[in-house]
């Protein structure tokens, strides 16, 4: 299986070349949003988790599943961004859609990604059959389980634990369903799932308080800098138990996502 660089770079061709052709408003906007760069965390994460599966899975399937969950995930940044929500003006150090663009186009410009994903994935399904379809369903559910953690979130959040619920849900959730598609696709057995399960829900906890550290809000204001702390390293404890019984670089990835917040 070809290492983690050269997958990258392969997905951000397969990524570009997916949203190329159209040259409408809107698809322009589509590509402003997804063709940026950005960390790529949920392609990394279906790449890990094939690898942690034992990585026997073809390489345009691996591409497909990393393109889908990402569509996903900018369609959720540039909602996440828009006014009635976080009302962000900068993402990824450039103007947010609806500052660029405005606020009817942004919310389209979502909606587009998120309908090209489930597209995209379904053509999959078509193409490669029932082992795709079981991990493109792993997408499919992880992008109603953020929606109902941004929701949980605007409803208010009363104290630590409604807190660390909302994460595993709102940031968790396409982490988790990432590694699992990945995991799926490449066969992993019901012990190696449960694995990757496990590493999964850590790993997302982890990368949010690393975020939260790093902006001084979320579980830093709720509970305090030494809190958070403590919490990233149980975080880190459990992730990185886990996945010694897992193949492929899990630990150091673990371990990176931790020292973004040092």
């Amino acid at each position: 299986m070809i290492d983690k660089a050269e997958f990258l770079s392969k997905f951000e061709k397969y990524l570009a070349a997916l949203l190329d052709g159209d040259t409408s408003r809107l698809d322009e906007v589509a590509r402003y949003c997804a063709l940026d760069g950005g960390k790529r965390i949920r392609p990394v994460c279906v790449y890990l988790g094939a690898l942690a599966a034992g990585g026997n899975c073809e390489e345009e399937q691996l591409l497909a599943l990393a393109a889908g969950i990402e569509l996903v995930h900018c369609y959720s940044l540039v909602h996440d961004d828009l006014p009635a929500m976080d009302n962000a003006a900068t993402r990824r150090g450039k103007p947010s859609a609806h500052v660029a663009f405005g606020e009817a186009n942004a919310i389209l410009a979502g909606d587009l990604l998120l309908s090209l994903s489930f597209d995209h994935l379904a053509g999959g399904c078509a193409r490669f059959g029932e082992k795709f379809c079981l991990a493109a369903k792993e997408i499919s559910s992880a992008a109603a389980d953020m929606a109902h953690g941004q929701a949980t979130e605007l409803a208010g959040i009363d104290g630590e634990t409604a807190y660390l619920a909302m994460c595993e849900k709102k940031t968790g959730a396409l982490i988790l369903g990432a590694l699992r598609a990945g995991a799926i696709l490449a066969g992993a057995s019901d012990k190696a799932l449960g694995l990757v399960t496990d590493y999964g829900k850590a790993l997302g906890l982890l990368f949010q308080i690393s975020d939260d550290i790093l902006d001084g809000d979320g579980i830093v204001a709720l509970s305090g800098r030494e809190r958070a702390d403590a919490l990233m390293a149980s975080c880190l404890d459990r992730a990185t138990a886990v996945a010694a019984m897992l193949q492929g670089p899990l630990v150091s990835f673990a371990q990176t996502v931790a020292n973004r917040a040092k």
